[in-house]
């Protein structure tokens, strides 16, 4: 009773007051004990979570490229004329290969007794039957190796290999793509978050493939290896000492190729040093926060008090049954004239944050050159329709639609012309098809098209006639006009799922497959896939 007296708590003029300025000075103190205090563990642990998850994103795009490069040679080695050994016409299709794929330095054909027999970089006759990625592709599997130097180049590479069956099904020799560790260096960079960002590309034994100032840093390409417990981190990040003592968190992350793994770490005292800062800077400002809104909210509850005296008094007209006295409470001329202010301008400001929003959701699902939806729409919503069309018995076809010689526009007439190119398919194939098919920009040049409850021929027929009105309109430039061609390759969905997770990726897959044979088979037309 004494407290309550003491600092005017039985009245509500004195609680106000005294709540009030508790209000301010206890969330600020304890906010500010709370960061400085207990925040630490809870800093690390956040920076740990958003390395590791950064890291699994960017695993992604390099588990990417990888794919694609094993794709590539297993492409290479499936052709009829890698599979009966003939050399000239196999030196003409890598010849081709090379002229589209600069990252690859050289395209080889091993015969099986392990010498090479067709080889962009260098005269035949080499022998690598030594080498790790012939004995695997001896075993009939497909390899990743690196951490030598090439014969040839000098230069330390990385191999993508594929083994060659013969049409009798025996073992007729290697194709393998040798990448130079530079390109990958370059490459690495622009795929993760720069030079700076710390991502390192290593092999299973931790050796140290990208980038090349982690390699200089640990000596040269067989001594610089990533710490064991570095490596042991695993995806999900670890908190652990280096050999130096430093408290550290990293994480490592497999790409499941060739024992392939991308790694980052970071020191604990970088993490906290801006952390160190701002604590102190909370607790000045928190005093200061404490000092500036202390006379503000006593100045606040005491205009709180004079609305609350006038509605006490009105209480007590209305008791005494003297209503007159307290018509004046609903009196809208202040309160509503504010009430309508402020539902006006949140009208205002809702239709807007609307308006952001419904543009906002049109962009994610919207390619922002062709009109078209994206590739996330299509792995998203494309992937739940054609679920439900497997489910439902429809028969659906996908058609992989890709502009030929599109490299050529971008350098003989300039990347402006290249977008206008891009805009121009697309506006071809949407007015080929039908409300009810789903059209998005695959990426680069390529484009989608799933069309649902159609079967392989109504697909064929589809495809021929987008590849008539590409080819029978050229599309306007500024200085004239581009003839455009596409190749397409046509795939029919099945039950059963071969390549990939779902029943989209194996239509992509087996669609893919059929465009690149129709460009191989000289472009400007249609191809069904294998097998339909």
């Amino acid at each position: 009773m004494g407290f309550k007296r003491f600092f005017a708590l039985d009245s509500f003029r004195g609680t106000l007051r005294f709540y009030a300025v508790l209000l301010v000075s206890l969330p600020v103190l304890l906010a500010t004990a709370f960061f400085t205090v207990f925040q630490r563990g809870q800093i690390v642990d956040a920076e740990r979570r958003q390395l590791a998850a950064s890291l699994r994103q960017e695993s992604n795009a390099v588990r990417a490229w990888v794919t694609e490069r094993f794709d590539e040679v297993a492409f290479l080695s499936r052709l009829q004329s890698v599979r009966q050994g003939n050399r000239q016409a196999i030196a003409e299709v890598f010849k081709r290969y090379l002229e589209n794929h600069h990252s690859v330095s050289a395209v080889v054909y091993l015969d099986p007794n392990g010498f090479s027999a067709v080889d962009t970089a260098a005269p035949p006759g080499i022998y690598v039957g030594d080498r790790e990625y012939f004995t695997e592709a001896k075993a009939g599997r497909s390899a990743l190796s690196s951490g030598f130097i090439g014969r040839v180049s000098g230069v330390p590479v990385c191999v993508f290999s594929s083994p060659v069956t013969r049409p009798d099904g025996s073992f007729g020799g290697v194709v393998f793509t040798p990448v130079q560790l530079k390109v990958v260096d370059a490459w690495l960079t622009q795929a993760t978050a720069g030079a700076s960002g710390g991502a390192i590309l290593c092999d299973r034994e931790g050796r140290i493939l990208a980038p090349s100032s982690a390699i200089l840093a640990g000596g040269d390409l067989d001594t610089a290896k990533v710490p064991a417990k570095l490596l042991a981190a695993g995806e999900v990040g670890a908190l652990y000492r280096d050999a130096a003592g430093r408290e550290m968190i990293g994480a490592a992350v497999s790409l499941d190729q060739g024992g392939w793994r991308l790694v980052r770490e970071k020191p604990v005292s970088v993490v906290l040093e801006n952390y160190r800062k701002q604590a102190l800077w909370v607790g000045l400002a928190a005093l200061a926060t404490i000092c500036c809104l202390t006379p503000l909210v006593l100045r606040l509850s005491h205009h709180l008090e004079q609305p609350l005296d006038m509605l006490a008094r009105y209480a007590r007209e209305m008791r005494a049954s003297r209503y007159g006295a307290a018509c004046p409470l609903v009196d809208p001329r202040h309160m509503y004239r504010e009430l309508r202010d402020l539902f006006e301008s949140f009208r205002d400001m809702a239709g807007q944050v609307r308006s952001h929003i419904e543009e906002i959701e049109r962009l994610s699902v919207e390619d922002g050159l062709t009109g078209l939806y994206n590739r996330r729409f299509l792995f998203a919503e494309g992937a739940k329709a054609l679920d439900a069309a497997v489910r439902d018995g429809q028969s659906c076809v996908c058609l992989m639609i890709d502009v030929d010689h599109f490299k050529k526009v971008n350098d003989t007439h300039g990347h402006q012309a290249g977008d206008a190119v891009l805009a121009h398919v697309a506006d071809r194939i949407a007015g080929c098809t039908r409300k009810s098919d789903l059209v998005a920009r695959y990426g680069g040049e390529e484009f989608v098209v799933l069309l649902f409850g159609v079967g392989m021929e109504q697909g064929m027929a589809l495809a021929e006639r987008i590849r008539r009105a590409l080819a029978q309109t050229s599309c306007p430039i500024a200085n004239g006009a581009i003839a455009v061609t596409g190749s397409i390759g046509v795939a029919e969905v099945r039950t059963l799922v071969e390549y990939g997770g779902s029943s989209l990726d194996d239509l992509l897959y087996r669609a893919d497959t059929a465009l690149y044979a129709a460009k191989a088979a000289g472009r400007n037309r249609v191809q069904a896939a294998a097998g339909e």
